[in-house]
């Protein structure tokens, strides 16, 4: 009995140990390699963000080119068009704008803050102290470069650190440009961070509670069942730190499931503008630059980097034949291969709708058909997609068994709640400013989604005004 003890009171010492070693080590490894990433992701949204501003830039220099070129130095009508286009190159929801200075700091292009037009910022200061106005000039003579400063967000009228990125029109003495907030940038990682923390927290508290849990089933044990039940003791204990092993593995795929969340979709986006920008200059018959092309190249490696963790590619179908034509070929497939009667009533939204609203359409309904053919053993599906009430609406209705005996919102909170699925659809409709709803009952199940026409009204019209502007002069 006194061995016995003796043997408990060293494993008790062992497991003591143990727990404070690996509290010790697991914890300073955790915060070590969640800095590392962090460090790793920052530096990877900032180059991601530099890439997107020589994007836009190369997108706005290719819609003045034609006018540029052919334009003298005095051509005032020549500069008053210009001064026209990068006034409307908007994006961001109206933080992306284009700004424009005479090489002596005196602005002739600002959209978001008019009264600037005209005034001479030569000897602006940031708060930093910095000249902004003439970084940014030396920058884009010497063949464009990146700069950060605080300036007024328009959106929220507050300071927020922003960067620039500058070219020069020599034949003019211009320097025009445009710049990102990084405030997104801030946020996702403090949101990480945050995370981080606590998951370092929670593994704090794991290792405690299964340092105390193992010294109780070994001191237990061990005076009920002495030593031949020991190495069952010892066998627990190994599951345990198992258990642990696999939680870290489960929150570490977690996390980098939220870290790159959306990234596939923004770098498609900007390989779409890459390419938009090389076939705009083969039509214009201009040779593409070095850099576009070396952007294109590391784009697609960064692509195929993270593929394998992204869940949607860009669907072909919708650049080639709109939104309406994409959902029939969809349906039809679905059709055929499935057996499953589909009927759709859809107007031609091809030129009205932006690129961003029908691949979230065109995502709703994919993702639908696929929860169907797999659960809902459904016979028929209606699809239909209208614009009313100053909605655009996407219904997907199916005659299947349903997910929930109830038909109330409580099945809409549940399931999109905890679906991986559904809750990315959510996201995306709610991105437009959207409602996404879903509804089931014993006859079937019914999926809802709406974006508001204001997102999308001015479109087409704005769209083809920048042509005939274009072509007047």
């Amino acid at each position: 009995m006194f061995f016995s003890l003796k043997m408990q009171l060293i494993a008790v010492v062992q497991v003591i140990l143990t727990a404070v070693f690996t509290y010790l080590l697991v914890t300073s490894q955790y915060k070590d390699l969640s800095a590392e990433n962090l460090r790793s992701l920052e530096t990877f949204l900032i180059e991601q963000k530099q890439t997107e501003l020589k994007n836009y830039t190369s997108i706005a220099r290719a819609s003045i080119n034609h006018i540029y070129n052919k334009a003298s130095p005095f051509d005032e009508e020549a500069k008053e068009q210009v001064k026209a286009i990068l006034s409307t190159l908007i994006y961001e929801q109206g933080d992306g704008y284009f700004f424009a200075y005479q090489e002596n700091g005196v602005n002739v292009v600002h959209p978001t803050e008019p009264e600037l037009v005209g005034q001479d910022l030569w000897a602006f200061t940031n708060v930093d102290g910095e000249p902004t106005i003439q970084i940014l000039i030396k920058h884009a003579k010497n063949g464009g470069d990146f700069h950060q400063y605080a300036w007024n967000k328009p959106t929220t009228k507050e300071l927020t650190q922003k960067m620039s990125y500058a070219e020069f029109l020599p034949d003019w003495g211009w320097m025009f440009g445009t710049g990102v907030y990084l405030d997104s940038v801030e946020t996702q990682l403090s949101s990480i961070q945050q995370a981080i923390d606590t998951q370092v927290n929670k593994t704090r508290s794991i290792i405690l509670l299964v340092a105390l849990g193992s010294i109780f089933i070994i001191f237990a044990v061990g005076i009920v069942l002495h030593f031949k039940h020991k190495r069952l003791s010892d066998e627990k204990i190994s599951q345990l730190g198992q258990k642990i092993v696999t939680m870290q593995e489960e929150e570490q795929r977690h996390i980098s499931r939220e870290l790159h969340d959306g990234i596939v979709q923004v770098l498609v986006s900007i390989k779409y503008s890459l390419e938009a920008t090389g076939i705009k200059l083969r039509k214009d018959k201009v040779e593409k630059p070095v850099p576009l092309q070396k952007a294109e190249e590391n784009l697609t490696d960064a692509i195929n980097e993270i593929r394998r963790i992204s869940h949607h590619l860009h669907p072909r179908i919708l650049d080639e034949l709109g939104i309406s034509e994409a959902m029939e070929a969809l349906t039809s497939e679905f059709s055929e291969r499935t057996g499953i009667e589909v009927s759709i009533y859809k107007p031609a939204l091809k030129k009205l709708l932006p690129d961003t609203i029908s691949t979230t359409l065109y995502r709703v309904l994919q993702e639908c058909l696929v929860n169907i053919e797999k659960h809902a053993n459904a016979t028929k599906v209606r699809v239909g997609i209208e614009i009313s009430n100053n909605w655009l609406t996407l219904k997907i209705e199916d005659n299947g068994k349903g997910i929930s005996e109830k038909f109330d919102d409580d099945v809409h909170e549940k399931f999109v709640t905890t679906g991986i699925g559904l809750r990315n659809l959510t996201e995306r409709v709610e991105y437009h400013s959207g409602q996404f709803k879903l509804h089931s009952s014993p006859s079937g199940t019914i999926v809802i989604a709406r974006i508001p026409k204001h997102i999308f009204a001015n479109y087409y019209y704005e769209k083809n005004q920048v042509k005939l502007e274009t072509r007047s002069a």
